[in-house]
């Protein structure tokens, strides 16, 4: 835990406001190796208008891993044109590195969004709601 500490005082994340649909949220921007590494592990909460975006520099199937995370999340894969292409609601976290699930999307992607449980449920998110960045 030490050592996500000082990853977290020492890189700087981005932020910037999405809109989904109706809603607009701010989300950090992972746009590096250790801040995708790093993610929201250790973080206590995340807030119901706040967001992790991360941006990969080519389309793949990007797992999301949830070691040492310590609330569930909800999970959406998002195309080069910002168009959900998957989704996965209430992700659960684990603290075991020898069961802990790592879940996939069926397509390829550019972008994952994580945001708090419940999110794509309570704002009716499907994969026509249109996304971009503000």
């Amino acid at each position: 835990m030490c050592f996500t500490k000082l990853l977290y005082k020492t890189l700087r994340f981005n932020t910037k406001k999405l809109k989904l649909g109706k809603k607009t949220i701010n989300v950090l921007i992972a746009d590096s190796f250790f801040k995708q590494m790093l993610g929201l592990m250790h973080r206590k909460s995340l807030g119901k208008d706040q967001g992790m975006l991360f941006i990969f520099g080519r389309s793949s199937k990007y797992g999301i891993w949830m070691l040492n995370m310590e609330f569930s999340i909800d999970i959406l894969w998002l195309d080069s044109n910002l168009k959900i292409i998957d989704t996965l609601e209430n992700a659960k976290p684990c603290n075991s590195l020898i069961r802990c699930k790592t879940y996939y999307p069926k397509f390829s992607s550019k972008y994952v969004l994580e945001v708090s449980s419940g999110f794509i449920k309570n704002n009716n998110i499907t994969s026509s709601t249109k996304i971009g960045l503000i």
